[in-house]
């Protein structure tokens, strides 16, 4: 989980006081290899995603002199998550053999 500060807002209504909004950031394990015993390329992928959140409420100040409640989700945990894998068309694999091996070459 990390952190940023934001000034919340709505319908034009402000916080006084910036909010510590979390978010998931970071790597998961995603990988591709050859199986003997499938005799194929086996995919797994994973994303890092939150896996526990919670409602949070703050008071917006309006400018008729008046406060709203405000509710917005705060990240509590984050994870990797399994997801499907998308497997790129030929034409798409080619391109991208082409632009990886073109960037190889300037290097």
């Amino acid at each position: 989980v990390s952190t940023t500060a934001v000034y919340l807002e709505s319908d034009g209504c402000h916080a006084k006081d910036p909010v510590n909004i979390t978010f998931c950031d970071g790597a998961c394990g995603t990988f591709t290899f050859y199986s003997t015993k499938m005799r194929s390329l086996q995919h797994t992928c994973s994303c890092c995603t939150e896996l526990a959140s919670s409602e949070r409420q703050i008071q917006l100040f309006c400018p008729d002199n008046t406060e709203i409640t405000y509710t917005y989700t705060h990240i509590d945990a984050c994870g990797c998550l399994k997801t499907e894998c998308s497997v790129l068309g030929h034409s798409e694999m080619a391109a991208t053999r082409f632009s990886i091996k073109s960037r190889r070459r300037r290097r």
